[in-house]
């Protein structure tokens, strides 16, 4: 027979090493428990901006986030970088080194590097990626599939993993804009919509469930796919969509800003 027990901390009770193992117990255990089986990458967090200070001087914030690192939640937190690196492709990598065990705790150095693209090793787990002009706005608001990847100003996430079930996801944010796109449109079909609905309330959305639409809803062979062919076969599914204003230059035409 099995007991569950969860510490009572109350007034007048003495703090025991077994309510501390407990504590630090439970949020292991759950995460285990309900990412097991999951692969690797990003579970919430690492918003990119771009931000200007008075004195004139550019600032890239990578906020806090979770990663699934070796079937262990790993935290970072909040980082900010001078940056004055512009009309040049930038990728934002986190390098998780290898762990080790101290006298209290056991530690994973973790390090957010910023690279240009031809720089980078691609070893990391990539954050996104950009190319700014100076004095323009790092945009992250999404108006259609294409609008993810743009030639300036835009952060471009569609190559950055998230953990999932089964094999990393793509970004839970491309699928709803992806999803929205299809609701909208009249002449989507059952397949379509059903998918779409998934994408709007489950997040992460496996990626066997991603393959599986694109080989069906493209007439294909089921395969495997880079996070680049994911992405351009939804674009394909979803239409170009309809162009707005204020977005940053798209690979075949001028900047608007």
């Amino acid at each position: 027979m099995q007991e569950y027990k969860k510490p009572l901390f109350q007034k007048g009770r003495v703090l025991k090493k077994e309510g501390l193992e407990a504590l630090w117990d439970f949020p292991a255990g759950l995460a285990s428990t309900m990412m097991a089986g999951w692969h690797d990458g990003i579970l919430s967090g690492f918003g990119i901006s771009y931000t200007m200070e008075d004195n004139g001087k550019g600032q890239l914030i990578v906020e806090a986030g979770a990663v699934l690192h070796k079937g262990q939640v790993v935290l970072a937190g909040k980082e900010v970088f001078p940056f004055d690196t512009f009309d040049r492709q930038i990728v934002v990598r986190l390098y998780i080194l290898p762990g080790y065990p101290a006298d209290d705790f056991y530690i994973w150095p973790l390090e957010v590097r910023i690279e240009e693209i031809e720089d980078s090793t691609e070893e990391g787990l990539e954050l996104g990626r950009f190319r700014l002009s100076q004095g323009a706005h790092l945009r992250k608001e999404y108006q259609d599939m294409q609008d993810f990847h743009t030639a300036y100003n835009t952060l471009d996430i569609t190559n950055v993993q998230y953990a999932g079930p089964g094999g990393a996801t793509v970004p839970p944010v491309m699928l709803q804009v992806f999803a929205r796109m299809v609701i909208a449109n009249k002449t989507s079909g059952e397949a379509d919509i059903s998918f779409a609905l998934m994408c709007l309330g489950q997040a992460p959305v496996p990626r066997e469930c991603i393959l599986w639409y694109i080989s069906r809803r493209l007439g294909t062979t089921y395969r495997e796919m880079e996070h680049n062919e994911i992405y351009e076969s939804l674009v394909r599914i979803a239409g170009t969509g309809s162009r707005g204003e204020g977005r940053g230059q798209r690979k075949d035409g001028p900047a608007v800003f």
